[in-house]
């Protein structure tokens, strides 16, 4: 290698290396000013901090401060509310003392109260005993004579039906449906007859006439009303049941009592039965003239 070669290449390098150095120099230059700034922004931060720290305390001294006083007005409101409910307890329990006083005294004007009610009510409830026995006695007594009178009520209709009603028929029969043959009608009063194949079964008529080929029933009341003289219809409907004897005949039918309304006879005429009523001392027809009567 001659040395204008070497030469050469030593003068490259010089000039790389001087490039180096001045390259090293930029960034330590760099560096340095990184470095300074950092380092200021650190004092000012820590600057920043201490004042701040500085700042908190005076801040938390302040609130100490203040909560020692609020805890002081604390205490002294609740030593106040304290001392203000025990006055409230004290009138409370005296308050309770003095209820508990009336109420024993109302409890036992209530409990003399109650005895007094109970007094009158058992005098009452004895008053109304003695009441009750006397109206049972009363009673028993009026129940005696209603079966008495009602006894003599019975005797005195079977004595209307056999000394006024039954004789009385014939004389029906002989008017109406020309029977001449009354001297032997058949008269029979107060029958009582069991249906023939049901013998729990009984059916009563108060007379019965019979004459030729018809035969007259008679139902007698000490007081007609509209449902009775319907009854007796129902009877008729079924009478040749309880008086197969009876089958071939033709059945008439008549309702009698000692006065009879006028309202009832035109009732009862509308149905087709004769109607007897009392007059003079004697049993006579009192249909309206143009009467028709049924066969049943």
């Amino acid at each position: 290698m001659t040395d204008k070669v070497l030469g050469q290449r030593v003068k490259r390098l010089e000039i790389k290396l001087d490039q180096s150095i001045e390259q090293d120099h930029e960034r330590l230059t760099r560096l340095e000013d990184v470095l300074a700034d950092f380092i200021k922004s650190n004092q000012d931060g820590f600057a920043k901090s201490q004042q701040e720290m500085v700042e908190f305390r005076q801040e938390m001294a302040a609130s100490r401060q203040h909560s020692d006083a609020e805890f002081a007005k604390f205490q002294q409101q609740m030593a106040a509310s304290r001392q203000h409910s025990d006055a409230e307890f004290a009138k409370s329990q005296q308050q309770m003392a003095a209820s508990r006083q009336h109420s024993d005294a109302e409890f036992a004007k209530s409990q003399q109260q109650m005895a007094e009610s109970q007094k009158r009510n058992d005098a009452e409830f004895a008053k109304f005993q003695q009441q009750m026995a006397e109206s049972q006695k009363r009673n028993d007594a009026g129940f005696a004579k209603l079966r008495q009178d009602m006894g003599y009520l019975s005797h005195r209709l079977g004595d209307l039906v056999e000394d006024l009603v039954a004789p009385s028929l014939p004389e029906v029969l002989r008017d109406v449906v020309e029977c001449t043959d009354t001297q032997n009608a058949m008269l029979t009063v107060r029958i009582r007859r069991r249906h023939p194949s049901q013998p729990g079964k009984m059916l009563e008529i108060d007379a019965i006439a019979d004459c030729g080929n018809y035969v007259l029933f008679n139902e007698t009341k000490n007081q007609l009303t509209p449902e009775k003289v319907t009854a007796f219809l129902d009877k008729l409907g079924i009478i040749r049941e309880y008086f197969p004897e009876y089958q071939h005949y033709t059945i008439l039918g008549s309702v009698s009592a000692p006065a009879v309304a006028a309202s009832l006879i035109e009732y009862a005429s509308r149905q087709g039965l004769f109607v007897l009523g009392a007059n003079e001392g004697l049993m006579t027809l009192q249909n309206a003239p143009g009467f028709t009567w049924r066969a049943f």
